[in-house]
């Protein structure tokens, strides 16, 4: 009788850890926004620009916004495309701010990393678990990219990949 009951018990917990993977969702993806920059005039200038990164972008997760439980930021990158002016062009006191939190750039040499395809990671454990929380509470975060550009005119790409990994439940 013991066994019996041993065996339902335990066939019990197997039905249901297969049903939680059944109704779990978890997906990997790369969410990816551009900054188109081009500044016309002489000079240093300041420059800011916004994108939004939302969760419903992903179609997989489209129509269950509202079943996420945890969103996890495994990478978090930049890097400068079609760059076109002065080679001596640099960025500088350039940040990211995504939402509430801020993240200082380093200065950077626009052509040197354009022409070497320069992928820049960004943010510390801690800024990106806060991006994550404000992520997964709003759905959709605003970024600014804001900094000082000298030697213009130049125009060039910024492309932000953030990486994450968003899980959920349908029951």
């Amino acid at each position: 009788m013991l066994l019996l009951a041993t065996i339902t018990f335990l066939s019990c917990d197997e039905a249901e850890r297969i049903l939680d993977e059944l109704t779990e969702f978890n997906i990997t993806q790369d969410l990816t926004r551009e900054f188109n920059v081009s500044i016309s005039e002489e000079g240093p200038e300041t420059l800011n620009d916004e994108v939004t990164f939302d969760l419903a972008s992903i179609n997989q997760i489209q129509d269950d916004l509202d079943l996420i439980s945890h969103v996890v930021i495994n990478s978090l990158t930049f890097e400068i495309d079609n760059f076109t002016g002065d080679s001596e062009a640099t960025l500088s006191a350039a940040s990211m701010t995504f939402g509430e939190t801020s993240i200082s750039l380093d200065n950077i040499n626009l052509e040197e990393s354009d022409i070497e395809d320069t992928e820049y990671p960004i943010g510390d454990p801690t800024q990106l678990n806060a991006i994550a929380d404000e992520l997964q509470e709003a759905t959709q975060i605003t970024v600014t990219f804001s900094g000082t550009v000298d030697n213009t005119p130049v125009s060039f790409d910024v492309k932000l990949v953030l990486n994450s990994t968003i899980s959920g439940d349908v029951l």
